[in-house]
């Protein structure tokens, strides 16, 4: 990791008041390189700044990894894309059981070579959330940047799981999701994670 992405990173461990290990850390560098090289090729993140890309991408899902989501938790990440929230989750919090459904091929294909690299396991599915066969098996979906689709909504109602929300200020437009909790991103005015859940 260069200098500055050394220091970026200690300002965010006190900000987010979260402690990385010597490994996560490593991780972190291993997946900016991954992105780095990929993102020549295929449109992953926009983000060019250091800090900020820590911030908004691996910060963002350490924290709420932290605050929102039991060790053990089966997570479902829905539109994964570069694999934020879940990919970063899961350097977090290795006993998570993730899931990253993505239905581009391209990012499909990084989100494999980048786990394998990180030495984490997650499962990939190609597709969009509306295809996913094992919502069973999934305790939290997460959707950061992206709407939950009405067939998804009527799937998750009274089922027990929950959608973990990646939003802005302004809330909840549909009224058939009751938040449970939520809290403001550190270090955003904007920013929020709502747990929430659909109702029947």
């Amino acid at each position: 990791m260069i200098e500055g992405e050394e220091t970026a990173l200690g300002k965010l461990e006190a900000a987010f008041r979260l402690e990385l290990s010597a490994e996560q850390k490593h991780r972190v560098r291993v997946y900016i390189e991954k992105l780095r090289q990929w993102n020549e090729h295929v449109n992953l993140t926009a983000i060019e700044r250091v800090d900020e890309h820590l911030r908004l991408n691996f910060f963002e899902s350490f924290w709420a990894a932290e605050h929102f989501l039991d060790p053990s938790t089966r997570v479902a990440d829905v539109g994964s894309g570069a694999g934020f929230p879940g990919l970063a989750m899961k350097i977090y919090r290795p006993g998570l059981q993730v899931t990253l459904i993505e239905p581009n091929y391209k990012k499909v294909v990084f989100l494999k070579e980048t786990s394998r690299a990180l030495g984490v396991t997650v499962s990939v599915f190609e597709g969009k959330g509306e295809d996913f066969p094992k919502w069973d098996e999934v305790d939290v979906a997460a959707f950061r940047a992206l709407h939950v689709a009405p067939a998804l909504l009527k799937r998750f109602a009274g089922s027990g799981s929950r959608l973990l929300l990646f939003e802005g200020q302004e809330g909840l437009q549909n009224k058939r999701v009751r938040v449970i909790r939520e809290a403001r991103v550190p270090l955003s005015e904007q920013r929020w994670v709502r747990l929430a859940e659909v109702v029947p």
